[in-house]
Order: structure tokens, then C-alpha cells, then sequence
């Protein structure tokens, strides 16, 4: 399924945003909560178009998960995107192996995309894993940018079902790929999903949210 989403903004508005050096960010949620990685920002025009396909990878990273940190994946399931419904295990090689079917000894739902470390503890105590998407930015590719981080210890498994959701808002703190710990500003929630492929949204500086644009 493709996805797209339209931003735009009053020529006054974008240049208090501008003088301001802020940008706009982009953020997933995978699980409950809320978003822990800024999967984009964009730089913004007048009118911007963001467009992305629900095909995710699942990468590690030795990076440790705190408050601005900067994800550099390590390793990604290859050839991907990776399968639902089943789990890949990181080997000791610091490869990700073939994708293995739901069973019962390790059910996985439909919809889910999962994970086991099995790098030696002695190796490495822990690693962050998530899943990464690639999305088009105003016509430039971001390849398998993350959008999610956890930390998993030697032998643990991870369940990760991402929404098709997005959560949009203005900042200057961060850059993509960078863990969160909370959002600092005001989200506004676009929900796709069930049918909804293309949503159009105009950004309002009274309430410093995005919403449908006036007619």
C-alpha cells in the first residue's frame, strides 16, 4: 500500500519558521505508546509531499538508546523488506538469518515483524533493534531511515507491529534517525490507514497544529 502526505504553509508562516530554523518531523509508532524515533524532518517549502509504501527492514545498531542519539544500523535483514508473521534470528556473525515461519513454538501474528539476539552476550551484553522505512521527501529518496529502537539483551526476542499512523509536528532539536524520549512540541496524529491513502494538511500557527486546509 502507498501513502502520501501534503504539507503546506502560508508564505508569512513559513518564514517565521524558517527565521526560527525549525523543521518538520515525522514520527511512526510501533507498539502502544508513543514514538521513540524521528523517522524524518524535512526542511520545508510552501507545499511538500511525502510519500512512502508500508515495506519495512529490521536492523541493529550498537548505538545505546538515550535521549538524542543518533541510530547507525550495523546490520539489516537482506534481501528485504522484511516478512511479517514470522522471525529472523542475529546470528554471531552479526547477520540476520532467513526469514522462519510463525510456529508454535514461536508464534507471531500477522502484521508483526520480529527479531531474537543471539549475538554472545560476551560479545556484546546488549544491542538496539527496530524496524527502518524508506520514504520521498519532496522527490528525494531517505532510505530505510529507523523508526523505531529497543534494547534487546543476549537471546531476546522482539515483536514489532508498526502503525500506519504518522505523527506530525515542528522542531529544532533533532535530526532523522534520532532516538526520542518524549516529543518536545505538539503532534498532530494523521491517520491512514483503512482506505485512507492521501491526506492533505495545512499548518495553523494559532494552533500550532496541522490540520485540513480551509476552503
Amino acid at each position: 500500500m502507498k501513502y502520501s502526505l501534503s504539507l503546506t504553509f502560508d508564505t508569512d508562516v513559513l518564514a517565521n519558521i524558517k527565521a526560527a530554523g525549525q523543521t518538520v518531523a515525522i514520527a511512526k509508532t510501533v507498539g502502544t505508546g508513543t514514538p521513540n524515533v524521528i523517522w524524518l524532518t524535512v526542511d520545508p517549502f510552501q507545499s511538500n509531499t511525502i510519500e512512502w509504501e508500508e515495506d519495512y527492514w529490521i536492523y541493529a545498531s550498537t548505538v545505546d538508546v538515550s535521549n538524542g542519539a543518533s541510530i547507525n544500523k550495523l546490520t539489516e535483514v537482506t534481501p528485504g523488506p522484511a516478512l511479517d508473521g514470522g522471525y529472523y534470528d542475529l546470528n554471531e556473525n552479526s547477520i540476520f538469518g532467513p526469514f522462519r515461519k510463525n510456529n508454535s513454538v514461536f508464534p507471531v501474528a500477522t502484521g508483526a515483524y520480529t527479531a531474537i539476539n543471539n549475538m554472545s552476550h560476551e560479545q556484546y551484553p546488549s544491542l538496539t533493534f527496530g524496524l527502518s522505512q524508506t520514504a520521498l521527501v519532496n522527490q528525494t529518496l531517505h532510505e530505510r531511515k529507523p523508526i523505531s529502537a529497543q534494547t534487546l539483551f543476549a537471546t531476546q526476542p522482539v515483536r514489532m507491529t508498526p502503525s500506519t499512523a504518522v505523527h506530525v509536528w515542528l522542531q529544532s532539536e533533532h535530526e532523522s534517525q534520532t532516538f526520542i524520549t518524549d516529543i518536545n512540541g505538539t503532534p498532530s496524529l494523521v491517520g491512514f490507514g483503512e482506505g485512507v491513502t492521501d491526506i492533505a494538511l495545512k499548518y495553523d500557527p494559532v494552533q500550532g497544529l496541522f490540520g485540513p486546509p480551509q476552503a
